[in-house]
């Protein structure tokens, strides 16, 4: 297929650019005893949930076609760096513990574990360097830099502040993830790297997740579709 530049350069500038997979932001649950203001800050890395509609096959006369039925979505991984005081950890443990208790072998309950998580997806706003004006933040060596992640409204590796993110107005998509709990957290490797980071992976499962795509709230459409169904039933 042929591609009109001027008509590619045109609709991406019109909207923005593209997106930037290193431009994102989660909101964890705050838990007794851990807070997640530095969680939120240090994630490197998240995946955004997907989707697959599951379907069953139905005969039609001598047509066989898919029928839908459900959904199913995979866990969602997040990748958090480490700092000296192992907070990120901590605040991961005492979630966990929140479900199972490892030392009194005690299962929670699932009101007491699971929270709503948010991911926001950014776009890349106005940059003010950060090595060079009064912020007084000293540079990097490159090595690290450039494996730091972006914190905040600090983009260490590119050395910028984003001054959008001060002002909440570029999230350009958000989900939320319903009745969340990390179901697993991964083993930490330790090695004689110099400039080795201490990062922590951890898998969150859920109930469900909705964008702000979302033109119906989930709960609205199940009672408005049920509702349906019942009135059919009785007047046809």
């Amino acid at each position: 297929m042929a591609i009109n530049l001027e008509q590619f350069k045109g609709e991406v500038s019109g909207k923005s650019g593209p997106a930037r997979s290193n431009l994102f932001m989660i909101e964890l649950p705050a838990f007794p005893g851990a807070t997640t203001r530095s969680v939120n800050l240090l994630c490197r890395d998240v995946n955004l949930p997907g989707r697959q509609v599951v379907t069953y096959d139905k005969e039609i006369g001598t047509k066989r076609e898919k029928v839908a039925y459900g959904s199913i979505h995979d866990d969602v991984s997040m990748s958090f760096l480490l700092l000296n005081d192992y907070g990120v950890k901590q605040y991961f443990e005492t979630w966990q513990e929140a479900a199972f208790n490892p030392d009194s072998y005690q299962i929670g309950y699932k009101s007491d574990y699971v929270r709503n998580v948010k991911i926001h997806q950014l776009k890349k706003g106005v940059g003010l360097p950060v090595y060079s004006t009064p912020l007084g933040i000293p540079r990097l060596p490159e090595i690290i830099q450039n494996r730091l992640p972006r914190i905040g409204p600090f983009d260490f590796a590119q050395g910028e502040l984003d001054l959008d993110f001060l002002t909440g107005e570029d999230k350009i998509y958000s989900c939320q993830l319903f009745n969340a709990f990390p179901v697993t957290m991964e083993s930490i490797p330790l090695n004689n790297e110099l400039d080795g980071l201490v990062e922590l992976r951890v898998q969150l499962s859920f109930t469900k997740w909705t964008s702000n795509f979302t033109t119906q709230d989930p709960v609205g459409e199940f009672v408005e579709t049920a509702l349906g169904t019942v009135l059919t039933r009785i007047f046809n």
